[in-house]
């Protein structure tokens, strides 16, 4: 007869079976390396055979059950684990890499010493829930008289350990009866200390310990703290990655897109996110690779935000940094952490080897797009353009997140010491040229005051001098055009009447300050950023000329498809993505009760009005509501981009057009802005933005013109009505409403007419 030792073996010590299943082999792992795991023995599935040769155990209808109860103990008496245990399956088809099967099988909880077999009988008999057959031991587990319970989740690709905890057991917790607190607990790394207090900082060491034991994997643990320990309970691999409540934001995007983009545009981005995202894990390969860094909310793409800030975290920089460069809410919260810097130095030092070559890059890209984009007709197709827009829009943006870093530390630096405004008011990119190289246009007009008529309704004067300069201008910037960068959008060279009617507007001329001693001393620094300032707008010009080519061959395409049936008219082209376009070289046809639908759908995502961050799991509907009326802020606090201060009547405008006529001073208020609006800023005296950060094209812009504007201002088209009396101090990053009208009686009493 064997010994009541083969049958019964306690957690961390040896001799250790090497048949076992995972999730008894995990505890003893874990047990032997010092985690604080509760006492408990394994009772092997020999007991059961062995039991059933001895008659001690019958295999019954309704399960196992105990035939003699009294020669069962004598001979395979239990060793003491405690008064009060937890008797749970162990089985050899649980908590393996690919299936956890978590709560198939029994388990008992509090079972007093004279009950613990009939626990395990009923634990086998579970078993019978699988059609396969597997071993069948049994974990036999101190019980804790815990305070909190529940389960943790640490993932290699976030920062945070997530854990849903409730007072108490957390049986009802795993088996879903209570819904528990959710937390995410910043990572410890080797050497750190808990950032919280209580259970939730023993939490922390414990999740550190498991990454120290069983590596840097994804996890799934089960705990219990009473008060003065966490104790380990369950360690298996996680099987499907935790869908999380993650931050995102429209950022930047808002500035280069519509407020609504074309459905082609944004599956385009949406199927460029990994591409664009492994820019960053070329530096570091610790950064996830799995993680969806653009996704799709109500037609719009939205970034990843908790993405980018956990970025910041493993580098042990601070999250700020982000929301500086793209704008939006600082929603990580970390300064620096000298231990996690010193870590990632190789990494950070090859990243900064690529910002200081970012410039010349640059320019190499630029030699690149400026000969890409065309196609022979007789072999040209949909997926041809869709995979030449992949490769534009992806080396574009790759190429902006090197120049936007190499610029975003020197214009900090120099924002913070005051200078950045006066030295950038000296400072011309070709961005700035599309409003400058207007005035030789604008000059013309003053000097032939008939010609008014015709630009105020966005034609073309018949007249050869006008043309002459016109078409001077257009072959430099007609392939630019208002959010260019949507392919969808048409540009000037199509659409000029923006630009037309702007030159009924006098442009504001602004003297630039005189440079201070300071700049002067920190003048090599601005040197060093206006080179990446001026490389990342001329790639964006350049990017947008093969943006123009790649839509000329997509227009010939559409209007091939309707004559062939294929598009009922050819601009349906742009209500189409990615996919649908490729099959319309297949012969699909876009019927008009398809486009319908999807003009149907359009319309109905166009209301949202999303915040510029928001969670996952936040209710979408309520960015539909309208803001109800009542007491406004007086005063709104912004990010300043300038010097000087305007006072004048509030101009809210959501895509760009001509600004009306006042007799007071006009002050734009828009949702973001960028190269799309340069024609808009020759009518305004200042400019106010909802979201943007220092580094975007619009404010680099706004910079360069010397405009008092402010940025990053939020819900300030929400706040502040047209025909308001506002103050803006740029220098202070200060919005004022003085004065508040009804958009009719503003309209009539300013003489603001649009």
């Amino acid at each position: 007869m064997p010994e009541t030792g083969n049958f019964v073996v306690w957690l961390g010590r040896s001799p250790w079976p090497t048949r076992v299943g995972p999730k008894a082999d995990y505890l003893h792992r874990a047990k032997a390396a010092g985690l604080p795991v509760p006492p408990g023995v394994l009772v092997l599935e020999e007991v059961l055979t062995h039991g059933l040769d001895q008659r001690w155990i019958q295999n019954t209808e309704e399960g196992f059950v105990i035939a003699d109860r009294e020669a069962l103990q004598k001979t395979l008496d239990l060793p003491p684990v405690a008064s009060r245990v937890a008797v749970r399956s162990a089985f050899s088809r649980e908590d393996g890499e690919s299936q956890s099967l978590a709560g198939c099988f029994a388990s008992f909880l509090n079972v007093p010493s004279p009950e613990v077999w009939p626990a395990v009988c009923r634990v086998w008999h579970s078993s019978r829930r699988l059609d396969a057959p597997c071993r069948r031991d049994v974990l036999i587990m101190a019980m804790v008289d815990a305070r909190h319970a529940g389960v943790a989740v640490t993932e290699t690709s976030h920062e945070d350990d997530l854990v849903n905890v409730t007072e108490g057991l957390g049986d009802r917790l795993v088996s879903g009866l209570v819904a528990g607190e959710t937390l995410h607990l910043p990572k410890l790394r080797a050497f750190e200390k808990p950032t919280e207090t209580g259970f939730a900082g023993r939490l922390q060491r414990l999740l550190r310990d498991v990454r120290r034991v069983f590596g840097s994997r994804n996890w799934d643990v089960e705990f219990a703290d009473d008060g003065r320990q966490c104790w380990l309970l369950q360690v298996r691999p996680l099987t499907r990655p935790v869908i999380r409540n993650e931050w995102f934001t429209y950022a930047n995007h808002r500035e280069i897109l519509p407020p609504l983009p074309s459905p082609l545009m944004t599956s385009l981005i949406a199927s460029c996110a990994s591409d664009l995202f492994d820019y960053y894990r070329g530096f570091d390969a610790r950064l996830p690779e799995h993680r969806p860094f653009i996704e799709v909310f109500a037609g719009r793409p939205f970034i990843n935000l908790s993405l980018l800030t956990d970025m910041m975290r493993l580098w042990g920089l601070p999250t700020r940094l982000v929301t500086d460069a793209i704008g939006g809410r600082d929603i990580g919260a970390q300064g620096w952490r000298w231990g996690r810097l010193a870590r990632s130095l190789p990494a950070l030092m090859r990243l900064g080897w690529a910002q200081l070559r970012a410039p010349s890059a640059a320019h190499q890209c630029m030699a690149w797009l400026s000969g890409f984009g065309d196609a022979p007709p007789e072999t040209d197709s949909f997926a041809n353009c869709v995979r030449d827009l992949q490769k534009v829009y992806t080396a574009l943006v790759r190429e902006m997140f090197s120049l936007t870093q190499a610029m975003s530390g020197p214009l900090a630096l120099l924002r913070r010491l005051g200078v950045l405004s006066a030295l950038a008011a000296r400072h011309e990119t070709v961005t700035t040229r599309l409003l400058t190289d207007l005035d030789p246009l604008r000059e013309y007009v003053q000097a032939h005051p008939h010609l008014t008529a015709a630009l105020a309704e966005g034609r073309v004067p018949e007249d050869d001098g006008f043309q002459t300069l016109w078409q001077a201008y257009l072959a430099r910037y007609g392939f630019r055009g208002v959010f260019e960068s949507d392919i969808a959008c048409p540009r000037y060279h199509e659409q000029p009447e923006t630009l037309l009617r702007s030159l009924l507007a006098e442009r504001p001329r602004q003297v630039p300050l005189p440079l201070p001693w300071l700049a002067w001393l920190v003048y090599p620094l601005w040197q060093q950023a206006r080179r990446a300032l001026a490389a990342r707008e001329a790639l964006r010009h350049t990017a947008m000329q093969t943006f123009d080519r790649i839509r000329r061959r997509m227009k010939r395409l559409a209007a091939q498809a309707l004559q062939d049936g294929r598009l009922p008219a050819a601009d349906d082209l742009w209500l189409l993505d990615i996919e649908e376009l490729r099959q319309l070289d297949g012969g699909w046809c876009a019927t008009p009760d398809f486009l319908a639908a999807r003009r149907q759908a359009q319309a109905t995502l166009a209301g949202y009005a999303f915040p510029d961050v928001f969670r996952r799991f936040d209710n979408f509907s309520a960015f539909l509501a309208v803001p109800a009326e009542g007491s406004r802020p007086a005063v709104l606090q912004g990010t300043g981009l300038t010097r000087g201060v305007v006072e004048g009547r509030a101009w809210v405008c959501h895509t760009p057009s001509v600004p009306p006529v006042s007799t007071e001073p006009l002050i734009l208020v828009a949702p973001a802005v960028d190269a799309g609006w340069v024609p808009v800023f020759a009518g305004v005296a200042g400019v106010v933005v909802e979201i943007g950060g220092d580094l975007s094209h619009g404010s680099i812009v706004l910079r360069e013109l010397g405009l008092p504007a402010v940025t990053n201002v939020r819900h300030v088209t929400r706040v502040i009505r047209t025909g308001d009396r506002i103050r803006v101090q740029a220098a202070l990053g200060v919005v004022e409403i003085l004065a508040s009208e009804s958009a009719v009686t503003s309209l009539a009493s300013v003489g603001i007419r649009g």
